[in-house]
């Protein structure tokens, strides 16, 4: 891939909410669910499971994940999310235990189902629903383009998070070189200016453009966006 510039990112945020409607539901779940009832108890409330799963399907009309067993799943993972609940993706350090954390969580949540049907892609959309600043949702495409396909928790967590880390951590030196600041600061100020969408989120957007739309990068640059200053960028 060629080497990316924030505003890569902010052009492909805008190129998505354009180009796919369905983004709509993503706001109106985040705006909706209250992100501390996820933390307060291993006992989540049966609304934030609802909410949950009403955004998961507008995305994915297939998913075959059972309410139920989602609430005991979470009750008994809740401990590893706890240790997860404050992290994001630029600080969280990957060889400190982390990465066991997520695969636990990861191959728990994936399943859902009652049949054995492992849900890898809607178990990356409910993990970023949770903790939206730590994970990146991924789904086929952009797995088989960037880590080759592999489907479980284990390559989530060692492979694909360490992976969209270095990326993110790529873009904020860009834009602390161009602008100053520190990792936070950058992540903040690029945050604002896609509608307070967290980096996580950008970068699944731009994945999602790539490797599922398969959009090229020239294409993702060729949107006119009026940033800093009021610059076309």
């Amino acid at each position: 891939m060629d080497k990316l510039h924030y505003t890569d990112l902010l052009k492909a945020h805008k190129f998505f909410c354009d180009m796919e409607k369905r983004y709509r539901f993503y706001d109106a779940y985040i705006a909706a669910k209250d992100s501390a009832a996820w933390f307060m108890s291993s006992q989540v409330p049966l609304k934030e499971g609802l909410l949950l799963f009403g955004w998961v399907h507008t995305w994915d009309p297939n998913f075959k994940g059972d309410l139920a067993r989602i609430l005991e799943i979470y009750s008994n993972i809740f401990p590893n999310m706890k240790n997860l609940e404050n992290e994001s993706l630029i600080d969280i350090d990957f060889s400190s235990g982390s990465a066991k954390h997520i695969c636990l969580v990861f191959d728990s949540i994936a399943n859902c189902c009652k049949s054995k049907r492992y849900e890898s892609t809607d178990a990356s959309k409910m993990l970023h629903a949770i903790i939206p600043k730590l994970f990146v949702m991924w789904d086929d495409n952009i797995r088989a383009n960037l880590v080759g396909g592999r489907r479980d928790g284990k390559c989530y967590a060692e492979e694909f998070m360490p992976r969209m880390q270095e990326l993110a951590r790529q873009l904020l030196e860009g834009y602390i070189q161009e602008n100053g600041g520190d990792y936070d600061s950058a992540s903040d100020k690029i945050s604002q200016l896609a509608n307070n969408h967290t980096l996580a989120k950008l970068i699944d957007e731009f994945n999602y453009l790539r490797f599922t739309w398969k959009k090229t990068l020239s294409e993702i640059r060729s949107i006119s966006l009026s940033v800093f200053g009021g610059h076309n960028t």
